[in-house]
């Protein structure tokens, strides 16, 4: 498995996978008009994918939609053929590093002490144990559970589960 910075040339490929984790799984619980877009959502910074033997098999970004709220984790998404091998947890922790790194160092020993610690956050249906079992196991902290901001095709609202992690 080989992870790099998301081209646009992967959009294509990266659809596909979407388009069957949608079929399959049920995410995105809608599937969206443009779905290359939804791959880029709003406050956009960057986005990885992941391949193994040729083909794209996983993806994920980060967004800072609100300025004044911790990063995003968004759109992690893996082909169901290659779940279960490391590529999920690979891509996360390739977007936390890369999280880490752009995180501005203090200038100095005194105001490394009030510095604020860099901080991701991320959200998760309650109902996709699997995805917030890994989240958990990386060393997410459950800060709260909402109702979401929309609607499945059903039109039930699922709760959801907001975590954040300290990158330091």
């Amino acid at each position: 498995m080989h992870i790099r910075p998301r081209r646009d040339d992967d959009l294509e490929h990266l659809v596909e996978v979407l388009r069957r984790t949608h079929d399959e799984d049920g995410y995105p619980a809608r599937w969206p008009d443009d779905p290359a877009s939804w791959l880029t959502p709003p406050g956009h910074l960057a986005a990885w994918t992941a391949w193994s033997s040729g083909s794209v098999v996983g993806h994920v970004g980060l967004a800072a939609p609100d300025p004044d709220a911790a990063p995003l984790v968004t759109r992690l998404v893996v082909h169901r053929d290659h779940r279960g091998l490391g590529i999920a947890d690979a891509l996360l922790a390739t977007a936390e590093a890369a999280a880490a790194a752009t995180a501005e160092p203090a200038a100095d020993a005194a105001a490394a002490v009030t510095a604020a610690v860099p901080t991701l956050r991320l959200n998760v249906t309650e109902e996709t144990p699997g995805a917030w079992r890994l989240y958990e196991r990386r060393g997410w902290r459950l800060t709260h559970r909402s109702p979401a901001d929309w609607a499945k095709p059903d039109g039930t609202v699922p709760t959801m589960r907001w975590y954040e992690k300290r990158l330091r």
